[in-house]
């Protein structure tokens, strides 16, 4: 091959190698090295952030059950109990009927029940009470995480004292329904953190608050059903009104 060939091929070779670099250099840090030019600040976006949870927005209604335990410091209590606390079950339905941003507002209806026996003077006493309420409840929304509540509830409340006295020829008791009322507030937690969506769920919260119970005084002049002469018992004042503990599972929908 003649030295003028030889320096043709060698200038085709090396003119071929450097376009490509050459082309590459040129249109480095170019827009139109990466797609058409673009205002979107965020052109790797991943589409619109969805809505976040409004469950409190909704009608949502609420059943709960629970355990309620009320420290009662009146003396009259004293014939009733040995440690000075009454246990009750608690039912509670309510219904979301105001909202505004994380606000909301639901009444509802309550019903509790609870017993405590002891002995007194040598004979079986025992006292139970029920409660009829409208809890009046105010909720502030912390997204999945649940919502802090105040709640107020009046009512009525029903006592029923007895004591089986052997000398007399039926029980002693003694039932009146009274004035009542509960101011307490708490925390209501979901059982495990949903994922925020929009609209209604089937939810179950584990939920517990704290207040102070309060019902007038009731003479305890307790005296038998029966047609006979019995003399009546004389138990005191009592007054079922403390301090109290609510631990409670609910299903709101």
């Amino acid at each position: 091959m003649s030295p003028n060939r030889v320096a043709w091929v060698l200038a085709i070779a090396i003119s071929g190698a450097a376009s490509p670099r050459a082309y590459a250099e040129s249109t480095a840090g170019s827009p139109a090295a990466y797609g058409p030019p673009t205002d979107d600040p965020a052109p790797f976006s991943e589409g619109p952030t969805p809505p976040l949870a409004s469950d409190w927005a909704e009608r949502v209604a609420r059943l709960e059950l629970g355990y309620r335990g009320t420290f009662v410091a009146s003396s009259g209590y004293d014939p009733f109990s040995t440690d000075g606390y009454f246990p009750a079950v608690s039912l509670v339905a309510s219904r979301t009927v105001f909202a505004a941003g994380p606000w909301a507002f639901a009444p509802g209806i309550a019903w509790d029940y609870g017993r405590s026996a002891a002995t007194a003077r040598g004979d079986s006493t025992s006292l139970k009470m029920q409660r009829v309420t409208v809890p009046l409840e105010g909720r502030l929304h912390f997204g999945r995480w649940g919502y802090l509540f105040a709640r107020i509830a009046p009512g009525a409340a029903m006592e029923r004292a007895e004591v089986d006295d052997p000398s007399a020829p039926s029980a002693l008791t003694k039932s009146l329904w009274l004035f009542t009322g509960d101011a307490s507030a708490g925390y209501a937690l979901p059982v495990l953190p949903l994922p925020e969506r929009p609209g209604r769920a089937i939810r179950v919260w584990l939920q517990g608050d704290f207040g102070y119970s309060w019902t007038p005084d009731n003479a305890l002049t307790l005296t038998s059903n029966s047609s006979q002469t019995t003399d009546a018992v004389a138990l005191g004042s009592l007054g079922m009104r403390g301090a109290f503990l609510r631990f409670a599972v609910a299903l709101s929908y």
